[in-house]
């Protein structure tokens, strides 16, 4: 297993292994989703998508406060509002966002078509992961939000397309595309990904 101290995938093992222990539906999202299923690229950060309840707060913060920094009324108050916090690794200062966001529309789509990843085949280490289909919508989504100037969100988009075309459900993304509002920017992304229209 790589080194919890520079290794945001392990980092992201050890805060689902807590979550799992909990009993928390989550999702691993944002930047390592794109790179497990897109174009291999750097990453510093892990973006975690948790449905955690008000009487989850106390365990999880003594649970992850051993190698972490957290505030654990900043956790509180998130958890509440279903807003979202952060939680930085202590001895690599990596830091993971984690986002409490209500488990209907987008998010619980993204949950049912969730996959199930081997991290390291030696050990059998597992965690859930965003599908290439979640990730494409999911960022389709902060490109807009965020003024469609995110080059990197794009070419993320474009990276998971180009290499996951065959195995993507087209009918289902243009389906949540539509739901999202996003429609438009899938048509231009598959095209750029050199996707034939269906």
């Amino acid at each position: 297993m790589a080194d919890l101290n520079a290794n945001p995938l392990a980092i992201a093992v050890r805060v689902t292994e807590i979550l799992e222990k909990l009993g928390v539906r989550y999702l691993v999202g944002g930047s390592l989703a794109s790179v497990a299923f897109g174009e291999p690229r750097a990453t510093l950060d892990v973006d975690v998508a948790a449905d955690l309840a008000t009487d989850q707060v106390a365990p999880f913060v003594a649970a992850v406060e051993p190698g972490f920094f957290v505030d654990r009324a900043w956790v509180a108050d998130e958890v509440a509002r279903r807003g979202s916090f952060q939680i930085v690794h202590r001895d690599s200062m990596i830091r993971v966002d984690i986002f409490v966001p209500e488990w209907t529309g987008l998010h619980l789509w993204k949950w049912e078509r969730r996959r199930r990843i081997e991290i390291d085949p030696e050990t059998g280490v597992q965690f859930d992961i965003t599908s290439p289909e979640g990730i494409v919508i999911q960022k389709l989504v902060w490109f807009r939000d965020g003024g469609e100037i995110s080059d990197r969100q794009w070419r993320d988009v474009l990276g998971v397309l180009k290499n996951q075309q065959t195995r993507l459900d087209i009918a289902e993304l243009r389906s949540r595309a539509a739901l999202s509002q996003v429609a438009d920017l899938l048509d231009t992304a598959l095209m750029e990904a050199g996707i034939p229209r269906m």
